[in-house]
């Protein structure tokens, strides 16, 4: 991805979101960059209701078409109302709003479980493989795409979505979720329901950090991402790592300003982290976890010898999303207070 570089580092493409979509860079662009114009009208209509019950159209205020330039420079003719929305690996900020996509992201085997109460019976779209062809895409016809990263503009991937229909692509949406919410209620119209979301979001997020402010003072944590293919430090912008930096923990020198890093039994010895919260995708890490934890230098670690590694389960830790990141504060609670 753009914008950082690595050490001994891979970057990590979504898996469970998106472990194999830990290759998104911090964006930081304010909203007012992100569309540079508004709807003109806002008198109200309601949606009407697709042919399939699985997919519930949202209600959107009815308005003229307008045009923004997305972050990664293309400029994005916005229909005055959307109805069908294809959005892989931004679920839950969709869901957040009250829309149901057209299509959700999936590993191949299976969606973000953490969202199957909203959207079980949406049709899956495997990126197990990559970014999937335009094919399986342009059947659903989405009245508007949004790609979470800068990787869908590469290697003509934005060029041929465009053309099935409007392509927004942001540099990163999966850090600063609330810019991101921002951004895309815009896009939809749907800027009330995201003002609401966010406030209820912020408040849980200063609730949660004045109840952890005893253990975290001082303290530095780590998160670490596992799966079939390596065992990965996760910075602080995105997914669990993100969370755990929000509520003032500081991180790992190992994995500071960066995405990620990959663990290697060498690196072990240099782990400083007061607490550690591991995620094994699915049993798919349990080879390496099984490596590094018989290693002399794992049971030195502080953390090792004191209790505080913590297995953590469920893929809204390696996804993002206002409901993903509160549910991570809800178990990172659990956890360090009992």
């Amino acid at each position: 991805m753009k914008g950082f570089n690595t050490k001994t580092i891979s970057y990590v493409v979504m898996v469970g979101l998106l472990s194999i979509l830990l290759t998104a860079c911090g964006g930081n662009n304010t909203a007012d960059q992100q569309a540079t114009d508004t709807p003109v009208t806002t008198s109200e209509a309601s949606a009407t209701a697709t042919e399939e019950p699985a997919v519930q159209e949202p209600e959107v205020a009815a308005r003229e078409a307008f045009v923004v330039t997305d972050q990664v420079g293309n400029t994005v003719n916005i229909p005055g109302t959307v109805q069908k929305v294809y959005a892989p690996g931004l679920e839950d900020y969709l869901v957040t709003l009250g829309v149901t996509p057209v299509a959700q992201w999936s590993t191949g085997e299976r969606p973000q479980q953490y969202l199957q109460d909203t959207l079980s019976g949406v049709k899956e779209i495997s990126f197990a493989n990559g970014v999937p062809s335009p094919e399986s895409v342009v059947d659903l016809e989405p009245e508007l795409i949004i790609f979470p990263t800068a990787f869908y503009a590469q290697n003509g991937v934005y060029e041929n979505y465009s053309q099935i229909a409007p392509t927004y692509v942001f540099k990163n949406a999966l850090g600063n979720v609330v810019e991101a919410t921002e951004t895309i209620a815009k896009l939809l119209g749907l800027e009330d329901k995201a003002t609401e979301a966010i406030a209820a979001y912020n408040t849980k997020l200063e609730a949660t950090k004045a109840q952890l402010a005893s253990v975290s003072a001082g303290k530095k944590a780590i998160y670490i991402n596992a799966n079939a293919r390596a065992i990965f430090l996760v910075g602080n912008f995105h997914y669990g790592g993100y969370v755990l930096s929000e509520l003032g923990f500081a991180q790992s020198a190992l994995v500071e300003g960066e995405m990620s890093a990959d663990i290697s039994l060498e690196m072990l010895s240099d782990l400083d982290a007061d607490y550690i919260f591991i995620n094994d995708n699915d049993g798919l890490g349990d080879a390496f976890l099984a490596d590094i934890k018989a290693s002399p230098l794992w049971k030195a670690l502080p953390a090792v010898q004191a209790g505080k590694v913590f297995e953590v389960d469920g893929d809204h830790w390696r996804s993002s999303g206002l409901i993903a990141y509160q549910k991570t504060m809800d178990d990172i609670v659990a956890f360090l207070l009992p």
